[in-house]
């Protein structure tokens, strides 16, 4: 109780929550900057403006989903098709986002809209990480510093395209695998059995996007439901994992 408490207080302090956010946030920045620039990339081997390019990255904010609405636009799919596809693809946003508001400290109304647009999946794996309560502030400024490193990004590789060797672009978009396992490694580390968590719902995802009716799309997010689930039975809440 003493501990949150504690949180609670330092909801109030604007800076040391959006330095907190900074720091938290300095890793997904990094990665967020090199894929950013591969999809700036393509964006220009479209033969699309650089406007196109920046609307993208600050409207939708999406990144996977940013890489296979550019495919689909080349190919000249139907603007229902991709918003649908979008919408399966990003479905998991609802999951996470329900997650994410049971641990916010008292957001204010107007806070809501830009917590939720700020939603990836590396912003909310980072705060879940913290303890307690989190202060909306601090919520907010790891989601912003993320946005900005995106969408500079974005605009870095679009303008660089002419002159970033061939190989280096095709490079860069590897940078949110790396993303993702820097984020993974430290929880498996303090819990050993998110990895039993992790590997699951990966095989699910495997397995599932070959089922007639599902496809890749509702495959991830049946994977980590389902995989979610099975632990929550298996480690029930108030047992400790972390030590065994």
């Amino acid at each position: 109780m003493l501990k949150l408490n504690k949180i609670s207080k330092a909801d109030n302090k604007v800076i040391p929550n959006i330095i907190m956010g900074l720091k938290d946030a300095f890793p997904i920045m990094l990665g967020y900057f090199s894929v950013a620039m591969a999809f700036g990339l393509l964006v220009k081997s479209a033969d699309l403006y650089l406007k196109d390019a920046v609307l993208f990255s600050t409207v939708v904010f999406a990144g996977a989903s940013q890489f296979m609405v550019l495919n689909m636009l080349i190919n000249g799919i139907s603007v229902l098709s991709i918003v649908t596809a979008t919408f399966l693809v990003n479905f998991r946003h609802f999951i996470m986002s329900a997650s994410l508001s049971s641990r916010l400290h008292k957001p204010h109304k107007w806070q809501i809209p830009f917590i939720a647009f700020g939603v990836t999946d590396e912003t909310f794996s980072v705060v879940m990480a913290r303890e307690g309560s989190l202060s909306p502030i601090y919520v907010m400024a790891v989601s912003f510093f993320s946005y900005i490193s995106w969408g500079s990004g974005t605009i870095a590789g679009f303008l660089l395209g002419t002159v970033i060797p061939e190989a280096l672009g095709d490079s860069l978009g590897m940078g949110l695998y790396v993303l993702f396992m820097s984020l993974l490694v430290p929880e498996i580390k303090k819990a050993p059995k998110i990895l039993w968590v992790a590997l699951t719902a990966g095989v699910l995802n495997s397995v599932l996007r070959y089922v007639p009716l599902i496809g890749s799309s509702w495959s991830l997010v049946l994977g980590v439901l389902l995989s979610a689930l099975l632990f929550t039975f298996i480690f029930p809440k108030g047992v400790d994992v972390s030590n065994e």
